[in-house]
């Protein structure tokens, strides 16, 4: 009897689910497009950014796929930081004004940095859609140099992470996941990953979470060699 590669059946799945969901979501903006009803409008486009944030999530995965299958090879290019984050967040200005939660974005037009963009846009992707769900009024984007890495830090006024998910990352314990809430920790996993792909002169990106945010608010920070 053949052994049953399980994961590369599951790639095949999570490949064939993100394909049919994406033509979902096209039919889904073709019909908002000639939407007059305000309201009607809005929660179409509140299916558009749940649609999306589970095809972020299937892209994850075969991404995560295909790294561990050593099928994947960060692509580090110089890129405009600040071209680059108006490009990754011009999908949630609008979102995020609905709910009246402002974005400031603080970044130079002069920084530039070694990044591979797909991997650090996903891993904006993962951060943005959580802020979707747990910011109040208020994020703050910030872009900086500091001792020869970039940092990227963004923070919020919500209720920050909670102790269990602070304690894990520094106890080094097994990471919890919450069907009450729907957390896994997969976009954390992602973004942890894609930042460690940045490598440099024997350095390695890395992930740092707090509760350092806009009033107690949740901060992250990725750090990039």
């Amino acid at each position: 009897m053949k052994t049953i590669d399980f994961s590369t059946i599951l790639a095949s799945s999570v490949h064939d689910v993100k394909n049919s969901l994406t033509l979902l979501i096209n039919k889904i903006d073709e019909i908002s497009a000639v939407t007059a009803d305000k309201k009607n409008k809005s929660e179409l486009e509140q299916l558009q950014y749940h649609g999306k944030r589970i095809s972020s999530h299937l892209i994850q995965l075969l991404v995560l796929y295909r790294i561990e299958q050593a099928h994947y090879f960060a692509n580090i290019t110089e890129t405009g930081i600040k071209d680059f984050l108006n490009e990754s967040l011009e999908l949630y200005f609008p979102l995020f004004a609905q709910k009246n939660i402002s974005i400031t974005i603080q970044c130079t037009d002069e920084l530039y940095w070694y990044i591979d963009r797909e991997l650090i846009n996903g891993a904006i992707t993962n951060i943005m859609n959580n802020l979707y769900a747990h910011a109040q009024s208020a994020i703050e984007i910030t872009a900086y140099t500091e001792n020869n890495r970039f940092i990227l830090q963004i923070k919020d006024d919500g209720n920050g992470y909670p102790e269990e998910v602070l304690h894990s990352r520094t106890s080094g314990q097994q990471k919890n996941f919450s069907f009450t809430s729907s957390n896994t920790g997969l976009g954390l996993y992602f973004s942890e990953i894609a930042a460690e792909m940045h490598q440099n002169n024997g350095k390695s990106g890395a992930i740092t979470i707090s509760n350092e945010g806009i009033s107690g608010g949740g901060c992250i920070s990725i750090d990039l060699p």
